[in-house]
């Protein structure tokens, strides 16, 4: 399944925005903190972001990664006979197609766009 362009743009923000606000809190970066308001509000009305990505200097949402590639090991095995859950954590919205996979002792990932913990999804 290819995803729309503007889910793309989405998953790429949310996975920046934590970095961005750190970057522009700053006074000398007044006007990309705008810009970034500015798609906060389009992406939460549910508008097209992409334009707005180039102005915050974020890469396309196209990715030369092959999506099979990004999980780099798996989980220590558990000393138990049940099977761990494998999966990973999704836009709690569904508007993006934001992915990131568990990983040990690591924080709940979470959408700064809408302000939610990501959903977990397991795999079958």
């Amino acid at each position: 399944m290819t995803a729309e362009p503007d889910q793309e743009a989405l998953a790429v923000l949310c996975a920046a925005l934590p970095h961005l606000r750190t970057l522009l809190r700053g006074p000398a970066s007044g006007a990309r903190r705008a810009v970034l308001t500015r798609t906060l509000t389009a992406a939460r009305r549910g508008e097209p972001i992409a334009g707005f990505l180039a102005e915050l200097g974020l890469e396309s949402a196209e990715s030369d990664q092959d999506p099979a590639d990004t999980r780099s090991t798996l989980p220590t095995p558990l000393a138990t006979t049940g099977r761990p859950v494998v999966g990973g954590y999704v836009c709690p919205r569904g508007t993006c197609t934001r992915l990131v996979r568990r990983e040990a002792d690591a924080d709940l990932p979470t959408c700064d766009i809408h302000e939610q913990a990501l959903r977990f999804v397991a795999e079958d």
